[in-house]
């Protein structure tokens, strides 16, 4: 009886060791608040979660974004990383004149990706939420009634590494499930480009970026958008850039999604 008996404490003893080695090890693939994101953004991207402002040069117009994206859970296998995230911004549409501010448009973008990276591929499913409304400032000013314009939507996109540019290409696409004010036409479809990361100084790097995007919103119209820049500081934990953009075709901003402009900005952000 007691040979038994020490037969299953010592069983016991193992495997309580074995499934505390376990833990451990899994404990230690685990990551709070991780500090490198593994999903590359999408650099020419007018909605791009991130801290911005913008001069419109053909008016007196400027655009603020207030904003980031931050990992909050990492799980690091042998093979493979995977990430999730929360990613929200505030985008403003302003007129700036001699002795007054204007807000015209207040846009709300929230995001809830994860993330997964295979070497030089990666990968994203998120779900997201997009409503962008006038501003008192715009009811008063322009006389309009305010469109209800509201995007409920889940995102696939997939990202691969490529040496021979010294960047990275994209696309995905959106599909919305709950929008407002055009029902029934939910589909986005989004390729861009980051290239010609060329360090000039250890403190200076230039590069380009390209971003499409195709909305059945507005009859598979486009916007695209055209970016140069220059990338500051690379040591510090958030990118600073300072960019020229050129975007074409339709408003990203939800009021004004049936306009078609011409638009050169000049921008200076914080990626975060």
């Amino acid at each position: 009886m007691r040979r038994n008996l020490r037969t299953i404490v010592r069983i016991l003893l193992v495997v309580m060791f074995q499934r505390g080695n376990a833990q451990d090890s899994t404990t230690a693939l685990i990551g709070f608040l991780p500090e490198q994101k593994i999903f590359p953004l999408f650099t020419a991207d007018g909605l791009s979660h991130q801290l911005s402002l913008t001069r419109v040069t053909e008016n007196r117009e400027w655009i603020g974004a207030v904003g980031g994206s931050v990992p909050i859970l990492q799980l690091s296998l042998p093979q493979m990383t995977m990430q999730a995230s929360v990613a929200v911004t505030i985008f403003n549409r302003l007129i700036k004149t001699p002795d007054h501010l204007t807000v015209y448009t207040v846009d709300f973008k929230v995001d809830f990706p994860l993330d997964i990276r295979l070497s030089d591929l990666a990968l994203r499913i998120a779900a997201g939420h997009i409503s962008c409304h006038f501003a008192d400032d715009a009811i008063e000013l322009l006389g309009k009634h305010s469109i209800q314009h509201i995007n409920d939507y889940v995102s696939l996109d997939g990202a691969y590494d490529v040496s021979a540019i010294l960047g990275y290409v994209y696309g995905g696409f959106n599909y919305s499930y709950g929008t407002q004010p055009v029902a029934f036409r939910p589909w986005l479809l989004q390729v861009g480009t980051e290239f010609a990361n060329i360090k000039l100084h250890k403190e200076i790097s230039v590069y380009g970026a390209i971003d499409l995007k195709v909305r059945q919103e507005v009859g598979w119209g486009s916007t695209r958008s055209f970016q140069v820049g220059v990338k500051l500081f690379p040591h510090l934990n958030r990118r600073l850039r300072l960019a020229y953009t050129l975007r074409l075709g339709f408003e990203d901003r939800g009021q004004f999604y049936w306009n078609q402009e011409t638009l050169n900005l000049v921008s200076a952000f914080i990626d975060l």
